[in-house]
């Protein structure tokens, strides 16, 4: 966290935050975090059963896909 908190661009790192996101989640980054939009980047986000672990932004509009950075990773971060 310390090292995400870093990035000029991060404004703040919530923990915790589950993968995938739930409706009680979205809610909760939303309306207590007030975040504008949930952001990943353009590699796989798929969970077992092949559903997008974002889906519920998707369809709320609040869900951003960035380009990856080649060796630049927040799998690797975490």
């Amino acid at each position: 966290m310390i090292m995400v908190k870093a990035v000029k661009w991060v404004d703040e790192v919530i923990p915790d935050a589950p993968y995938p996101v739930t409706e009680e989640c979205m809610n909760k980054l939303f309306c207590e975090y007030k975040i504008d939009y949930i952001i990943y980047g353009d590699g796989p986000c798929l969970l077992p059963d092949g559903s997008h672990a974002y889906a519920l932004a998707k369809m709320a509009g609040r869900y951003k896909q960035i380009k990856q950075t080649q060796g630049v990773s927040s799998t690797n971060i975490v």
